[in-house]
This record gives structure tokens, C-alpha cells and sequence, in this order.
């Protein structure tokens, strides 16, 4: 009913800036933060990109990017190729009941059918890699189609022609792959096996030369590798024009690998930290789809996921020596489900109810949770909407097993934690204006209720992890924070056609949170303001020939940011934060500028195309954040992406 965005493969590839990449896509809509080029995490209406749901063919999946840490929902490089994803869904708030066990946003992707008429392949090279894909029918005799993208990184090719791609004298490499093939039957059904999965790595050297990049830790060495898949099949069967059913089965696994070693004076390497982390699951979903007549349409689904982990992660500590805080092997089970009604009283008039429920077999944490959407149409072609969704989540599955030495024992003291929940309250108007152009206004509320605190009265807050890599080695936690997310967002659009789009949006908010000391601070991703105009222009020469320029202008509110005291590290040899005035201070405004220009060809039987998108125009200094140098005894700031252009070249045929 609201706060929802639908596109396709083409509106990822058009906007400038976006590196082919559907995360950064993302951060042109209403709503979302934008002011961090380190990553693609995505922030919704000041919520941690930990509270959002990523989907894929019906299937909730790991985090699906590379070099990303178990858990969390971001990374530097996206997984997903956009060469193969069809028509999708962003959720921003009060989404349905179909999605669950996320607080703040739902990606609902789909990967598009492959060309059941005609064999097609596609060559791409770029900062994204080297890509093949192909697609085309199985067989003559059938509609059945496949689709298969392949893509290897080619950053070291690029850093020995002197490119710098963003990570200093680091190289990333790293590999994906996505395919969906599609088989109708002769009875009314079809079957659809899917599937994407990647692996990669990087090695970062600790180098007092390189401070300033936002990668690289002058003081230590650190090691990563990071491996996610997931792969399904699933039937559809309509048993008449009114009622259908979708069985999946499907599995996902996830694993990081990291070493991080200490340097001392001499650049001789000490053992610091360890981390091997195996997570997969198994899953089985049935969805029924009834019709009972063109004003009610009904959708119920069940989905069962059993749950394997395996973690061994370990850290030097000052007082005990080298100890685990995290080692655990075992399995549990998540079981999930929905309802979902919609009745449309008139042609103006509809109302989506419905109804959601999950029950986590490991500590017997169970909830249920109301749906509410309306929809008015006026005879001006406006429309107004209301939405109410109360949503939890479960933690993130290795925070159950965090450990607290107790004695000579370790003892897993967030075992119990219960769902953060959190309540959405939507209220817009839309209206469709001349020439294809629209505009949306949102207002929402967000309340966030059992937010994990520490035990101990301090300022920290499972709201404010996914600032950084990892969620931390916290332990002891009570279900007892709160937070509040509220703002205002305008989207004026025009989508293309004639040879134009435009895009504009501005989000307005404010986000805050309560630690288990009771005092009110601003969270980590309180931005306060997100402005993104976006507009691109084609034209077509002698028939074959297109031409297209895309700009994009971003300004944002700068990162918050916990003051360090100075003379307090000093004396303590490490960053002393002053947690009174926790993320009080905020970086200088974000500002950045991309220009995107296409030039593309369409032959008989092949299509070339050429881009070059100018990332950060003007070379905007944009401050990421500010470290505490305990060796050098001062403050360093950390900047963000430079001036940096992008090149891509593309054939089909």
C-alpha cells in the first residue's frame, strides 16, 4: 500500500553512479542514506541496514555481496549481476504481510526469464569485472528457457595500469554466478530452478603511508574471505484462472574467513584476531493464491528453515591471553507464516489486511503481527494512503552465542534475547500529473521496542551496529533499548520515455535511540537529510546510433560520529570516546556529483554499448569518519572516494 518502488534491469543500468550495482541503485529512492561510498549498506529512514530483508525468487538470502561479514547486509561490490534481474520490489516501511523477520525494509528480487525464442550472449567488461552471460531455449520443441551470468573481478588489471580503484595497495578478487532456468508443463505449472553464489578475498597490508584510505588500518594485517550461495527449486501450479500454489525448496550457506594480526614497531606481525563463521540453512515454503472474485483475493503461505551455524572466532585479550568469545556447532529452526487478505470495496476504495507470525525453536521466541493498508483514490486521479505494520526480527544469528567469561567458564549470556520489534505508521498522497510525470509524499513513524542494550548502564545500542564491518564481540545483553525513526520524504518523477526521466527526491528525519542508561542520543545513521536529483537524456542518430547523458547530485548530512577525548587517549594509549555526548558530532555535509555518458550501437544481430561514468565530479572532499592514531598520539580524519572514473563496455549478440 505504500513506501514501496518497483524496477527492472534497465532502470539499474541507467542512473549514474549506481556501478551497476541494484544496492547503490537503491540509494536514489526516498528514504534511504547514501552518504557512505566504503559500501553499499543500505540505511532506511535512520534504521541500521541490519533491519533489511534480502530476498531472491521467494527465498530470504544471506547477505549478497562480496567481502561481506556474516550478518550484516552490505559490502564493497554487490553479488547480484543486474544483467539478470527482472522485475522487482524495494520496501521502505509498513511493508505486507508476505515479508517478515526484518524492521526496516524488504529487497524482493526476482531473476528474469531467459529468451525462449533465440539464443543471446552478452560480453561485459568493467570495474565490475569480466562478465559472460548467455540465455536462450532448451530445446525447440518446448517454451523451456535458461539464463546464466558469469563474472570474474579484474581490479588487479586495473591497479597495474595505475587505476585506483579504492582500496589502496589492496587487490580485490573475487567471482559470482547467476542462472534461472524455467521448464513449463503440459498441465497448467511450471518449474524454475535458481540459483547465484560468489567467493572472494583481499589482503591489506598495515601501511603508515596509506592513513587515509578508508580500507586500510595502518597497524595491522588483516586477511578476508567471504564464500555465500544459494540455490532452489520451485513449482507453480494453477489448478483453475482463480487459484494457484508455489512450493519451494531451496538452500543458502554463507562463510567468512579472517585474520587480523597486530604490527609492532618493526612491521613484525602478532596474532590479534581469528574468525571462521559457517552459516546455511535449508528451507522449505508452500504459498496459496485464491481469487474468490474480482473485489477479494486472498494469499496464505508457510515457510519452515532449518538453521545450521558453525562459528570459531577468537581474540587477543590484555588480561587473559588469546581466548574465544564465540565457538558453537549446532542447528535450531525458524518457523514462519502468513496471511494476507485484500477486499476492494470500490474502484477507489482498498483495503490490504493481514497477518504475520514466526516462532525461533532455539530459546522458544515466538510473535504475531497485524497488517493494516488503505487506499483512497479521488476523482483528480490522486490518492491517499494509510498503513500500520507491527515487524520483528530475530538478532543476528551468531549474537545468541556471543560468550562471557564468568570465572575460568564462558557462559553464552544472550541466549535468550528476544525480537526487536519495531511499529510503522505511514500516511501519503500520490498523484499522477501530465506527460507521465507523478509525485509522492510520505510522513511516517517508526517505534522501536526490545532493542538488545547491554546489562551494564552504557550508551550502546543494536541500533547503531552496521556503521562498521561485523556486529562486535558484545555479550550480555538485554532486551531493553527502545528508538525512534520519524521524517517526511517527497518523490517527484518522471520515468522515461520520450527520450528523458527525471527523478527527485528529499528525505527529511530524525533518529534516535536509548541505550540502557535511559539517555536519549542521536543514532549513528541520524543524517537528518537525504537529497537526490537524478535526470538523463537519449538521443537516437541515423537509427543505430544512441547517445545519453545521466547526472545525478547527492547532498546528504554527514556521518555521526562519538567526539574521541584527546588527552584521555593519550594517557590511556587508545581512543577514549566521550560516550556522554554519544554521536553528537557529524562529518561536513556529503556532497557529490556523477556524470554518466553512453554511447550505443545497435547493429543487425548485435548490440554494442560504451559508458564512462564520472564518479565524484567536482573531486568533493567527503570526510567518512575520524580514527584515534595510538602510536602517533593524534587524531587522523578518513576521506572518502576521490574523483574516480568508472569504465564499462558491453556486447550483445
Amino acid at each position: 500500500t505504500v513506501s514501496a518502488t518497483t524496477f527492472n534491469a534497465e532502470d539499474t543500468r541507467r542512473y549514474a553512479g549506481s556501478r551497476n550495482d541494484v544496492a547503490r541503485m537503491a540509494a536514489n529512492f526516498a528514504g534511504v542514506g547514501t552518504a557512505n561510498d566504503s559500501g553499499n549498506d543500505i540505511v532506511i529512514r535512520g534504521n541500521s541496514p541490519l533491519g533489511l530483508l534480502w530476498r531472491l525468487e521467494g527465498v530470504d538470502i544471506p547477505n549478497p555481496n562480496h567481502f561481506g561479514s556474516l550478518g550484516a547486509t552490505g559490502g564493497p561490490v554487490g553479488m547480484l549481476n543486474n544483467n539478470v534481474i527482472g522485475q522487482s520490489a524495494f520496501f521502505t516501511g509498513a511493508f505486507p504481510a508476505s515479508y517478515g523477520n526484518a524492521t526496516a525494509g524488504v529487497f524482493d528480487l526476482s531473476l528474469r526469464k531467459g529468451n525462449s525464442n533465440k539464443r543471446e550472449f552478452t560480453g561485459q567488461v568493467g570495474f565490475n569485472g569480466l562478465e559472460l552471460g548467455a540465455e536462450g531455449p532448451l530445446s525447440k520443441k518446448s517454451r523451456a528457457a535458461y539464463l546464466v551470468y558469469y563474472r570474474y573481478s579484474i581490479p588487479g588489471l586495473l591497479k597495474s595500469l595505475g587505476v585506483d580503484v579504492g582500496t589502496g595497495a589492496a587487490v580485490p578478487r573475487y567471482q559470482d554466478i547467476s542462472f534461472k532456468i524455467d521448464v513449463p508443463t503440459k498441465s497448467a505449472g511450471q518449474f524454475t530452478l535458481f540459483g547465484m553464489g560468489g567467493a572472494s578475498k583481499i589482503s591489506f597490508k598495515g601501511d603508515l603511508k596509506d592513513t587515509s584510505n578508508f580500507y586500510n588500518d595502518p597497524y595491522h594485517d588483516l586477511y578476508n574471505s567471504a564464500k555465500m550461495g544459494v540455490a532452489g527449486i520451485k513449482h507453480t501450479y494453477f489448478f483453475n484462472s482463480t487459484t494457484s500454489c508455489t512450493l519451494t525448496v531451496a538452500a543458502t550457506g554463507a562463510n567468512v574467513t579472517t585474520r587480523q594480526d597486530s604490527l609492532d614497531a618493526s612491521s613484525n606481525p602478532h596474532k590479534n584476531y581469528r574468525e571462521n563463521g559457517n552459516e546455511w540453512r535449508y528451507m522449505v515454503s508452500a504459498v496459496v493464491n485464491k481469487k474468490f472474485a474480482a473485489s477479494d483475493r486472498l494469499t496464505a503461505g508457510v515457510t519452515v528453515d532449518q538453521l545450521h551455524y558453525s562459528y570459531t572466532d577468537s581474540i587477543r585479550d590484555a588480561v587473559y591471553g588469546f581466548i574465544p568469545f564465540l565457538t558453537e556447532k549446532n542447528h535450531t529452526s525458524l518457523l514462519r507464516g502468513y496471511a494476507q487478505w485484500q477486499h476492494r470495496f470500490s474502484n477507489r476504495f482498498t483495503l490490504n489486511t493481514g497477518i504475520y507470525s514466526q516462532y525461533l525453536a532455539l530459546n522458544k521466541k515466538a510473535t504475531a503481527e497485524s497488517r493494516l493498508g488503505i487506499r483512497y483514490v479521488l476523482q483528480n486521479a490522486g490518492a491517499f494512503t494509510l498503513a500500520y505494520g507491527m515487524h520483528s526480527q530475530m538478532q543476528t544469528l551468531m549474537t545468541y552465542f556471543h560468550e562471557t567469561r564468568v570465572g575460568e567458564a564462558y557462559v553464552q549470556t544472550n541466549r535468550n534475547l528476544d525480537f526487536t520489534k519495531s511499529h510503522h505508521i505511514v500516511a501519503g498522497w500520490e498523484q499522477v500529473l501530465q506527460s507521465n510525470w507523478k509525485y509522492k509524499v510520505e510522513a511516517y513513524t517508526q517505534l522501536l521496542k526490545k532493542v538488545p542494550v547491554e546489562k551494564r548502564m552504557t550508551d550502546w545500542s543494536a541500533l547503531n551496529i552496521g556503521a562498521g564491518y561485523g556486529a562486535g564481540p558484545e555479550d550480555s545483553l538485554v532486551n531493553k533499548g527502545k528508538g525512534t525513526n520519524y521524517g517526511i520524504e517527497v518523490t517527484i518523477e518522471k520515468p522515461f520515455s520520450n527520450g528523458y526521466y527525471v527523478l527527485g527526491t528529499v528525505s527529511v528525519f530524525d533518529s534516535k535511540y536509548k541505550g540502557s542508561n535511559g539517555i536519549t542520543h542521536n543514532t549513528v545513521f541520524n543524517g537528518n537529510y537525504v537529497i537526490n536529483t537524478l535526470a538523463g537524456k537519449e538521443w537516437t542518430l541515423r537509427g543505430i546510433h544512441t547517445i545519453a547523458a545521466d547526472i545525478k547530485v547527492t547532498a546528504a548530512g554527514g556521518k555521526r560520529y562519538t567526539p574521541i577525548i584527546e588527552t584521555a587517549s593519550k594517557e590511556a594509549g587508545k581512543a577514549v570516546y566521550d560516550e556522554a555526548r554519544s554521536f553528537e558530532e557529524r562529518t561536513s555535509a556529503y556532497f557529490r556529483i556523477d556524470l554518466k555518458l553512453t554511447y550505443r550501437m545497435n547493429n543487425k544481430g548485435f548490440t554494442q554499448e560504451f559508458f564512462i561514468d564520472f564518479q565524484n565530479l567536482s573531486n568533493h572532499t567527503n570526510v567518512l569518519n575520524q580514527w584515534y592514531d595510538s602510536r602517533a598520539g593524534k587524531i587522523r580524519t578518513q576521506n572518502q572516494l576521490g574523483f574516480w572514473p568508472n569504465f564499462n563496455y558491453r556486447i550483445q549478440f
